[in-house]
């Protein structure tokens, strides 16, 4: 039986003491300037792949993740009989215990990959999980391929004896596609995601 966890607030860091000064003029345009600057260089980031759907819950004495790549598979990808293809996703994980006054608890990290490859003669797709124990998953179409590669569903983060009653935890997930050949996801190559977060309470 599965248990659901809830979330709860993201705890917010105190803030600095005495940045409410007055501000001049040259540094009201520094600030604005600053503002600006930030917001331009981080859309192409916004605009691109995302780790989301993030779930949390626990089957069988572990803690579990799944997780989803979203706006990275952008258009169909023209293979060819004589093509042997082949990409490799890497999701960095961590789970912290948040503590309110001082630094996280790290208290497990993960790095799981998917790998999918193209077969020419046999015209079909094999998906390799790292977190899968199981073989291979063989596939017919490229578009489920993709889909599934981009994913992990119920990956074991942690024994729930780790965890303590009570306590705030953090699921922190970032994915990147290694340059095989990253243009099966996307014809601009490679992505990289930000870090995605997800809290609850044990």
């Amino acid at each position: 039986m599965k248990k659901t966890f809830k979330r709860f607030p993201r705890l917010r860091r105190p803030g600095f003491p005495g940045f409410t000064a007055r501000l001049t003029n040259h540094r009201r345009l520094f600030w604005m300037a600053l503002g600006v600057t930030y917001f331009s260089t981080g859309l192409p980031a916004a605009l691109g792949a995302e780790v989301g759907d993030l779930i949390i819950n626990s089957a069988r004495g572990h803690l579990l993740l799944s997780a989803k790549i979203r706006d990275v598979i952008t258009e169909e990808v023209k293979v060819t009989a004589t093509d042997k293809l082949s990409a490799t996703v890497v999701f960095s994980i961590g789970l912290y215990q948040v503590s309110r006054f001082w630094f996280d608890k790290k208290i497990a990290h993960q790095t799981a990959t998917n790998t999918i490859k193209y077969d020419p003669l046999k015209k079909e797709y094999s998906l390799i999980r790292s977190w899968d124990s199981g073989p291979p998953l063989v596939i017919g179409a490229l578009q489920q391929a993709r889909h599934l590669t981009t994913e992990v569903k119920d990956l074991k983060l942690t024994p729930l004896a780790r965890l303590e009653r009570g306590r705030n935890y953090q699921v922190r997930v970032q994915a990147v596609c290694q340059d095989q050949n990253a243009f099966l996801f996307s014809p601009s190559g490679c992505f990289n995601t930000d870090w995605h977060t997800i809290d609850f309470t044990f």
